[in-house]
């Protein structure tokens, strides 16, 4: 079989299986995923603009607004057009959440020659965030593709960490294209943006690439180009979506160094108690009570909960056998501490999901890290057993909560909404939103 048949083979399983777990896990009782979804059932149904995105609000904060742009309503509504099903934005998400996976393994494969790239898509599919969070209707499943093609802009844009493998023209156009992309779905837009300013500083000082900050807005247009509507209609003072988070301080954050750390590290291992119960003894039960993956479960969690700290322990060796590795656990230092500081001046606690921005930079320094056992026959053999056993679990996992968590409960309704072009029959936007 050529390789180009193996890849698309791969591609069409990494899809399907991820089709599969979004189409059953995607718990609309969730705010955020019944008001993302709606966000774009009104497009369709009204053939109104949207305006405005995902809410900007959280349990913490005390006010409500919205983030600017039209992106959020466009790509979940237009699939309707073409498919008008219920099922038509989780194919379109789900297309381009299986390019993100095989996109970011062929790169890393391309830094650790030595790692196989079917092992890499299998267990870049199978992860906990990258499933949970890039398979489902919500603004954070965006994030996914995107953060991939803005992290490899960015490294092959800085002569110390590229590869050669795009021309830096185009890596400066995917930093622009993206940042202003990931802009209209999520406030951590904030900590790619230091980022951007530091590579296209070091490609002007160093002359590498005189017309990188041309490329860079010249990607930066198209996305533009679908919330400047927003700033016409409303004005420029809806960029101050977010202003609600700051304060002047946060102590609590700052003691927080550690769970941070933890949690940060933790977005690229098989994390299982978040996703399975809401403390100990709930996901105790869970895996108790649903036997044909409690020893998945077991194996997995326990495995999930030792990665964190061969991450951590491995950032502390000096050598490597694949290049690059000095720079790229200094980028990782330099990418904490931007996270770390940014929780100095919000009410907003460090949760996970909310640097779940940075998963793809966070995976391809967990894959410089496993690379320190790949000439390991043992770990070889338990690496496979890791993979089978998550993907197990995963397909396990997704039909048990499909009965309460899947869109077919309310499918009938949501085909119902699309047939009479109205969305109130699936729901009501948040009181106050402008769109």
């Amino acid at each position: 079989m050529s390789s180009r048949k193996k890849i698309i083979l791969i591609f069409f399983g990494v899809f399907l299986f991820r089709l599969f777990f979004g189409l059953c896990e995607s718990d609309w009782t969730n705010y955020d995923e019944i008001q993302s979804y709606l966000t774009g059932l009104k497009f369709y149904t009204t053939e109104t603009w949207p305006y405005f995105g995902p809410d900007a609000g959280g349990a913490e904060s005390t006010f409500h607004s919205q983030v600017p742009g039209a992106l959020e309503g466009l790509v979940i509504g237009l699939p309707l057009y073409v498919l008008p099903i219920p099922e038509a934005p989780f194919i379109l998400l789900n297309l381009l959440s299986a390019a993100g996976v095989l996109l970011l393994a062929w790169y890393i494969q391309k830094r650790i020659p030595q790692m196989s790239f079917p092992w890499l898509c299998l267990w870049i599919a199978i992860a906990p965030w990258s499933l949970h969070y890039g398979t489902q209707i919500s603004n954070m499943s965006y994030l996914f593709f995107s953060g991939i093609l803005f992290f490899i802009g960015f490294l092959e844009s800085l002569p110390f960490f590229t590869m050669n493998l795009i021309p830096a023209s185009w890596a400066n156009f995917l930093m622009g294209f993206t940042f202003f992309w990931i802009m209209q779905f999520h406030l951590s837009y904030f900590y790619l943006f230091p980022l951007a300013v530091f590579s296209l500083m070091v490609q002007l000082k160093n002359q590498r690439h005189p017309r990188a900050l041309g490329f860079f807005i010249f990607g930066s247009l198209l996305p533009l180009a679908f919330v400047i509507p927003t700033f016409i209609q409303y004005g420029l003072g809806v960029i101050n979506s977010h202003s609600g988070f700051y304060v002047p301080f946060n102590w609590t954050n700052v003691k927080l160094i550690v769970v941070l750390l933890a949690r940060l590290l933790s977005l690229v291992c098989f994390e299982v108690p978040v996703f399975i119960g809401v403390h100990f003894v709930t996901r105790i039960a869970f895996l108790t009570d649903h036997p044909l993956i409690l020893v998945q479960g077991a194996f997995l969690w326990i495995a999930g909960l030792i990665q964190p700290f061969v991450l951590l322990f491995y950032w502390f060796k000096k050598d490597h056998f694949v290049p690059r590795w000095t720079e790229t656990k200094w980028l990782m230092l330099v990418v904490f501490l931007i996270v770390y500081g940014s929780f100095w001046f919000t009410i907003k606690a460090p949760l996970s999901h909310i640097y779940y921005v940075l998963f793809p930079l966070l995976m391809i320094y967990s894959c410089y890290c496993w690379a320190f056992f790949i000439s390991n026959s043992r770990f070889r053999i338990l690496a496979k057993v890791f993979l089978v056993f998550g993907f197990l679990f995963q397909v396990g996992y997704a039909v048990i909560m499909a009965p309460q968590d899947s869109i077919y409960p309310q499918r009938g309704v949501v085909l119902k909404a699309i047939q009479e072009k109205n969305y109130h029959l699936l729901g009501e936007r948040t009181q106050g939103d402008l769109y």
